[in-house]
């Protein structure tokens, strides 16, 4: 019989996984009493200034947080059935979807706007000025080796 091992993998992917893992574990966690995800948070800020005159489209919100366009479909679908926004076929194109926050989405995002920040300042807490600055340029410069890697 294997010896079954609870130690965790000492590795970059581990860790980068793990806290990923833990962040949308505690966001998640937190707005189950607004019957909202960490995703729609998201999508609901990005779309605080837009309206039903001047409304996004649901494609800017698949270039914003590079989602592809049936995970971005999902996501407003939820939220329309929560009432938070409402999305309309383009008039000139109806195979653009516009999407804007209805009143309920609205005083929802407003209510949750420094839910992000919050999250933030619990991943740095016990850092120094210094370690946030620091932790913050190797993270930038992790995403920009990986995305050359994957040729983006």
């Amino acid at each position: 019989m294997e010896n079954c091992s609870r130690e965790h993998p000492d590795n970059y992917g581990y860790y980068i996984q793990k806290l990923a893992k833990n962040i949308k574990y505690l966001a998640d966690e937190n707005l189950i009493a607004h019957k909202i995800t960490f995703e729609q948070v998201k999508v609901l800020k990005f779309l605080e200034p837009y309206n039903g005159e001047s409304p996004a489209n649901q494609k800017d919100i698949e270039v914003r947080f590079e989602l592809k366009r049936s995970s971005v479909t999902s996501i407003l679908q939820n939220m329309e059935r929560s009432g938070l926004v409402s999305r309309s076929g383009d008039a000139s194109d109806g195979r653009v979807k516009r999407v804007w926050l209805t009143e309920k989405g609205r005083e929802l995002s407003l209510f949750l706007r420094d839910y992000i920040n919050k999250i933030e300042q619990v991943i740095v807490s016990d850092m120094t000025e210094e370690e946030k600055a620091f932790f913050k340029q190797l993270l930038k410069r992790s995403i920009q080796n990986v995305e050359m890697f994957a040729g983006k």
